[in-house]
């Protein structure tokens, strides 16, 4: 089904190669898992697969690519995407319509199809990812995992030969994994080809017939995926998450375990006060009685203490990255209170807390705004004021906790998923801000770069800052928060400490088990 033949490409203006000498074979029907390292060439291989590559990008491009019989050079990307539909890292780059229905059938629409056959493609491609009840809903209230959902919806109404997905589940929860990941291995079961990419191999390994991974633009290894991780050696050097039982009882407890003999370090003596919520409600909507709103938050009251490490955990719409607004005062409460470091929201606008809350969101494209990565990560400590010798010591502390000093002169929007994620993280500690807030900090990195970047946060969790990050990664969660917490339908279901994860009833809804 798909030929690559010594293909390489870069990038214009790049020095390095981003592909060198790929030649890859997959067959008809074929779940190929594609792997390595943040910036490693994944998201470009996939993009000539379909033929952004060469057609929409420049750069320099040689070898071949054929799929189904055709040479991705010899014809345009609309008939190309008859044959490849993919799937984005980031369905916010792929979603332009405001209501799901229009979302979905637009590309059947495109096919011309008739008007019985789009809306029985529109509903069971939503099926398929379980968002059915959503057709009529707006694309702009869901939320990030559900975008994600609605974006493979999108594509698997068209009905390809060939399906690519650029990590699909990296917003999603567990079970939200799983049932995606589920519904792609029935197509590749019904012959249509799949090519993943995905940092998340601990989860994706088991549906996958092979596995191959990429280290600076070259495949080093090409395995089927029962032989795969006997190359246990390479994984660790490259920062690949070996797959284990995560979800067991045994592997559970035992994972507690470890963070309870972690905690004593971690569990700051409960001093001032980062965050207080008292009596919180929110809805989107500003009309409407009470009994009639769809409340997003419900009746939350919390205490974070400087020096917390705060996991916030709960599965796609129950109310996680809502919170996080609340806390960064982007959104003022309806009903309730609260304060940030004894400021009350109500009384101090986003602007006015700048400095004091920095957050990070889920999708940190929508952050980067300055033509290189150095000038984004200085951006926030100019609009402080800062003392110039300051200024620069805090932006190159900055760039080296994120391992960015070799990319500080390049467009932030030309970075990958994972590279863009961590300049946005970079442009936020540079400020040093009282409260740090990140939303899946972890999407898109290999884990090598979580831990370094959770090292960072238990650093300054040290030093008497406050950080809350938002997770579906449990084994993240056990070894670096001091505290984990559980959203449930917009409620607060469970606050515990890492050590108590074991007994936790509330994380099973969470972790897919």
């Amino acid at each position: 089904m798909i030929e690559i033949r010594n293909l390489s490409y870069r990038y214009p203006s790049k020095d390095e190669w981003a592909l060198k000498g790929i030649t890859l074979s997959i067959k008809q029907g074929e779940f190929l898992l594609l792997t390595g390292p943040t910036g490693c060439g994944k998201s470009t291989l996939l993009k000539c697969l379909n033929g952004i590559i060469p057609h929409e990008s420049t750069g320099e491009f040689s070898g071949r690519v054929i799929v189904n019989g055709m040479d991705t050079r010899e014809y345009p990307i609309r008939m190309l995407a008859q044959q490849v539909g993919m799937v984005f890292q980031n369905p916010d780059e792929q979603i332009f319509s405001t209501r799901v229905v229009n979302e979905v059938a637009f590309g059947p629409e495109n096919l011309c199809l008739c008007r019985a056959e789009i809306t029985g493609r529109v509903r069971w491609a939503l099926e398929r990812v379980a968002m059915a009840d959503y057709l009529y809903a707006s694309t702009n209230s869901l939320s990030g995992g559900q975008k994600q959902r609605v974006a493979v919806a999108s594509v698997l109404a068209l009905g390809p030969k060939v399906l690519v997905l650029d990590e699909p589940i990296s917003q999603l929860d567990p079970r939200g994994a799983k049932e995606v990941l589920s519904v792609v291995k029935k197509l590749s079961d019904e012959g249509i080809t799949i090519v993943l990419v995905e940092h998340r191999i601990h989860e994706v390994a088991r549906w996958a017939d092979r596995i191959v991974v990429l280290d600076l633009g070259e495949i080093v290894l090409n395995q089927p995926a029962g032989r795969a991780f006997k190359e246990t050696a390479l994984f660790k050097r490259l920062g690949l998450r070996l797959p284990r039982a995560v979800w067991n009882p045994g592997g559970l407890n035992r994972q507690a375990e470890d963070a309870s003999r972690a905690s004593a370090s971690r569990n700051p003596s409960k001093g001032r006060k980062a965050v207080e919520i008292r009596d919180l409600w929110f809805s989107y909507e500003s009309k409407g009685s009470v009994r009639e709103k769809r409340w997003i938050l419900k009746d939350i009251n919390l205490d974070i203490f400087a020096g917390e490490i705060v996991g916030i955990m709960g599965n796609n719409g129950s109310g996680k990255s809502t919170l996080l607004y609340r806390l960064a005062g982007i959104y003022r409460p309806q009903r309730g209170s609260v304060k940030i470091s004894g400021k009350l929201t109500k009384r101090n606008s986003a602007y006015k807390l700048a400095g004091t809350v920095g957050m990070v969101f889920q999708n940190p494209s929508l952050m980067l705004t300055s033509d290189t990565v150095y000038d984004e990560v200085s951006f926030g400590p100019k609009n402080l004021r800062l003392r110039r010798e300051e200024r620069q010591q805090r932006v190159d502390k900055s760039l080296a906790a994120m391992e960015l000093e070799s990319l500080k002169d390049c467009h932030p929007q030309a970075l990958s998923g994972g590279q863009r994620l961590r300049c946005a993280v970079a442009a936020i500690l540079s400020m040093t801000p009282q409260l740090i807030l990140l939303d899946e900090p972890t999407s898109g990195q290999d884990i090598y770069h979580i831990k370094r970047l959770m090292e960072v946060c238990r650093e300054l969790a040290g030093q008497g800052h406050a950080v809350v990050f938002i997770t579906h990664d449990l084994e993240v969660a056990l070894a670096y928060a001091s505290r984990i917490i559980v959203i449930e339908d917009g409620r607060i279901s469970a606050d515990f400490p890492p050590a108590r994860a074991a007994q936790a009833e509330a994380l099973t809804a969470v972790a897919g088990g």
